[in-house]
């Protein structure tokens, strides 16, 4: 669809977009014959469409269907195949609870750092679905969706249907679909920044009549700041497209403006949880560890993490990586040159500043909160996706090679998920083989005074006891913690906080390291020498207490441990 208010504009983009420059008879001759359609200039597109539309399902092409289909079963599928990783047993150990133990959870002993709004809705989807993968999941899952039919609205309309259709299906073939199928907040995250996107652009190229959108708007924004603490990192590309719309237009858009602002202002709905989550900060195990160099490796997690490759395939990705920024940059300056935008230079701003985000949340783990992980400026994905898809806009209007580029891309999303499939598949069957424990470590189990299994690793408990097939062995397992030997040797006390405020309503057995130590007898523990989360080996070394190890067992190492010496034996 033609979006321009005047042949002579129409001639200058065709010149721009196709080097063709067209004689104003023709142009007339076209818009007369009905084979191209003008518009005023207000929502701005600058590319021609033929004037019959493609078929529409929700007015949605099937291209863009059949993109969403696919991530859809991918994740499903993948999800379906995928353990629970830690964080995600937090979750879970929380949202079955009801609403108000929920509530008091996240006040005062919260696993999961997070506001309520991921954790009541949540508790709805295991309220119907169980407390499963899918009940757990399945809100990230639609809020990815949601957020990949955001994208299409927005690119759209900027653009033209098969940069849209590009940018959609592009965000299902990256890592970042990941958090598609992770129980945390970050896949609704995206989905209510999508929703922020569209209500504002709506927002903005209408006079009247968008009562309805602005509130949408300011609802997206609160519920979204409530949904996970580091949401804030999205008012700033929001907040830089609406100053640069204003001083474009030179004046404030107040609805707009006042849209945000009430949005802004449901933050304090998440005071009463910080003082709670605040307790990590003290010794938080990734306090201080803010590095420039977390703004390539945001990038690097939400495309393809190519660190697991051999050394000469990272260098070749790498260098495939500079070389595509660099193509990505120049054409988009082009068209920003050229007048490609003119009448969208917010929307494109916002685009560019969205794409930006892991800078953003650098500056503010670096000045500010002193603490940032990638997964915070996951959003960055939705600016990454639709910049990629714009800067092949003038390729993608030829339309045999926009086919060509179309089917290509969905060919590469449904490849994809096959191999995370696969490669997930392998890495679980893996893991359950691992929960066999051999007769010697049983019988060990059985001769122990306590007859407990011990795990000092947080993650590694929570998966035995989920996973463990044997309901004796699931009954045994304990979970002790120590700040003093964890702040000795690891220089945190996460799991140690964790631990304890499992212990106030999880109902597992979790006891401190200290009231172990003096007990005669052998006892059972799982260790993982040299790692970062786990000090047992360290702690037995420097106590000489006697270590007798057993086997693999659980993914690591089994042993047993006799704190007290035993003196019939002298």
């Amino acid at each position: 669809m033609v979006h321009l208010d005047s042949p002579e504009r129409l001639r200058r983009w065709c010149i721009v977009r196709c080097g063709i420059s067209y004689r104003d008879e023709l142009v007339q001759s076209l818009t007369c014959q009905g084979n191209l359609r003008m518009r005023p200039s207000n929502t701005g597109q600058r590319f021609m469409e033929p004037a019959s539309r493609s078929r529409n399902v929700l007015g949605l092409p099937l291209p863009a269907i059949a993109a969403l289909l696919l991530t859809f079963v991918v994740s499903l599928i993948w999800s379906h195949f995928r353990m629970f990783a830690l964080d995600e047993f937090y979750t879970l150990q929380t949202d079955v609870m009801n609403f108000a133990e929920i509530f008091h959870i996240q006040r005062f002993t919260p696993l999961a750092l997070d506001p309520l709004v991921y954790h009541f809705v949540a508790h709805l989807s295991i309220s119907v679905l169980g407390a499963g993968p899918l009940a757990l999941r399945l809100p990230s899952l639609i809020g990815y969706l949601t957020m990949q039919a955001c994208l299409f609205v927005y690119v759209r309309r900027i653009s033209n249907e098969r940069v849209a259709i590009f940018s959609l299906a592009f965000a299902g073939c990256v890592d970042g679909l990941f958090y598609a199928v992770q129980g945390r907040p970050y896949g609704m995250l995206f989905g209510l920044c999508g929703i922020i996107l569209v209500t504002w652009q709506s927002a903005i190229r209408k006079d009247r009549n968008r009562t309805g959108l602005l509130i949408a708007l300011a609802v997206a924004i609160a519920v979204a700041l409530n949904t996970h603490y580091y949401a804030v990192l999205l008012l700033v590309p929001l907040c830089l497209a609406e100053l640069f719309r204003s001083l474009e237009r030179k004046r404030l858009d107040l609805p707009v403006v006042g849209a945000i602002a009430v949005g802004i202002a449901g933050i304090v709905f998440t005071l009463p949880f910080t003082q709670a989550a605040g307790k990590f900060r003290t010794h938080y195990s990734i306090l201080n560890a803010v590095s420039f160099r977390v703004i390539p490796q945001g990038y690097r997690a939400l495309i393809l993490d190519y660190t697991q490759f051999p050394k000469l395939a990272q260098y070749a990705v790498l260098g495939i990586f500079a070389l595509a920024s660099l193509g990505i940059f120049w054409s988009l300056f082009r068209q920003w040159q050229e007048g490609a935008y003119e009448k969208e230079r917010a929307e494109f701003v916002l685009l560019v500043a969205l794409a930006a985000l892991p800078i953003f949340g650098y500056l503010l783990a670096r000045f500010v909160v002193h603490v940032i992980e990638l997964r915070y400026v996951a959003c960055a994905l939705v600016g990454v996706s639709a910049l990629v898809a714009l800067s092949l806009a003038p390729m993608l209007t030829n339309k045999r090679f926009g086919n060509l580029v179309l089917a290509s891309v969905l060919v590469l999303l449904g490849v994809s998920g096959v191999a995370r499939i696969l490669s997930e598949r392998k890495a679980t069957q893996s893991k359950m083989a691992s929960l066999m424990l051999s007769e010697e470590i049983k019988h060990a189990l059985l001769a122990s005074p306590t007859q407990l299994l011990y795990f000092q690793d947080l993650g590694k408990f929570d998966y035995a006891s989920y996973y463990e097939p044997d309901p004796y062995l699931r009954s045994r397992m304990a979970l002790v913690y120590s700040f003093d030997q964890e702040l000795r040797w690891n220089h945190h006390d996460t799991i140690s906080l964790n631990a304890v405020h499992m212990a106030a309503f999880t109902g597992y057995r979790i006891l401190p390291y200290e009231a172990l130590i003096g007990q005669p007898g052998e006892h059972v523990f799982f260790t993982i020498p040299n790692n970062q989360w786990n000090w047992t080996s360290e702690a037995f070394a420097a106590e000489h207490v006697a270590v007798r190890p057993l086997g693999p067992g659980f993914g690591n190492t089994m042993v047993a441990v006799r704190f007290v010496p035993d003196i019939s034996n002298r």
